[in-house]
C-alpha cells in the first residue's frame, strides 16, 4: 500500500468529516511505523494539525520542534500566548527567510510592526491567523493586530473582507460587519464582498437587505453559484 492510501484515512476524518479526535486515532499507530524521512515528516504535521484543532498547543509545539518547524513551533507558542518562545522560534525562520509573514505577523499582535507585509502575505495569512487567535483565546493579541487593519488595506484592498469574512465565519456577527462595510467601499465590484454581506444580513435575519446584497453580488457576476444558493434560502414570507 501506498505512503498516501495509509494517510488518507486520518486526513479525511480531519478534512472532510471536521473530527479531529477519531483522525488522531487512526493516525496514532502510523507514527512508529518504518518509513522515508518526507513520510515520517508528513504524518507528523498532520498530527500537528490536528492536536492545534483540538487546542492542545504544547503537545503540537513538542513536536513541531522535533521537526525543526520553527515557524508551526512558533505560532503554537503564540496560541499559548508565550511571546518569549515565539521569539526563540521565530528568530530561528527570519534567520533564513528576513521577509517571512511571521515577523509582520510578531508586529502586529505586539504593535512593534517596523515592516511592510506583501499583497499575497496578507491574502494567505490574515484570515487563518485571526480565526486561530480566536479560537485560541487570544483575543489582547487579535486586537491588536486588528489595528493594522486600515494599513494592510493599504497593501491590499482585500484585507477588510478577509477580516470581516474570519470574523463572520468565528460567530463574531457584530464585529464582523464593519469590517465587511469597509470592505465594500475598497472594492465595490467585488462579487464576493457582497456574497460576505449577504451571509451577514441572513444572519441577522435582515431578509430584504440580504436580498438585496445577494442580487448585487449576482449582478456583477451571474455565474456566482453560493450566492444563488443563499438567495434560495432567503424565506418566501420575508419582505421585499
Amino acid at each position: 500500500m501506498a505512503f498516501l492510501d495509509y494517510l488518507q484515512p486520518a486526513r479525511d476524518l480531519f478534512y472532510k468529516e471536521n473530527d479531529p479526535g477519531r483522525a488522531e486515532a487512526e493516525l496514532r499507530p502510523l507514527m512508529t511505523r518504518p518509513g522515508e524521512i518526507e513520510e515520517k515528516r508528513g504524518i507528523h504535521e498532520l498530527m500537528g494539525l490536528i492536536l492545534r484543532k483540538q487546542r492542545r498547543y504544547e503537545e503540537a509545539f513538542r513536536l513541531y520542534d522535533n521537526l525543526e518547524d520553527h515557524y508551526q513551533a512558533g505560532y503554537c507558542a503564540m496560541l499559548q500566548g508565550n511571546l518569549q518562545l515565539v521569539q526563540v522560534q521565530w528568530t530561528r525562520v527570519l534567520n533564513m527567510r528576513p521577509n517571512h509573514w511571521c515577523v509582520s505577523l510578531y508586529g502586529m499582535i505586539t504593535q512593534q510592526l517596523r515592516t511592510y507585509p506583501t499583497l499575497f502575505q496578507i491574502r494567505n495569512h490574515v484570515e487563518s491567523d485571526i480565526a486561530n487567535l480566536i479560537e485560541a483565546n487570544q483575543y489582547p493579541f487579535l486586537e491588536n493586530l486588528l489595528q493594522f487593519v486600515d494599513f494592510m488595506t493599504q497593501l491590499n484592498l482585500e484585507a477588510p473582507k478577509f477580516v470581516g469574512r474570519a470574523l463572520l465565519n468565528s460567530g463574531w456577527l457584530d464585529r464582523s460587519g464593519p469590517y465587511l462595510l469597509k470592505g465594500q467601499r475598497s472594492l465595490p465590484n467585488d462579487p464576493e464582498i457582497y456574497f460576505h454581506l449577504g451571509q451577514y444580513s441572513m444572519a441577522q435575519k435582515h431578509y430584504p437587505e440580504a436580498r438585496l446584497m445577494l442580487k448585487q453580488c449576482l449582478m456583477i457576476s451571474p455565474c456566482y453559484t453560493p450566492a444563488t444558493d443563499l438567495l434560495n434560502q432567503i424565506p418566501e414570507s420575508a419582505a421585499s
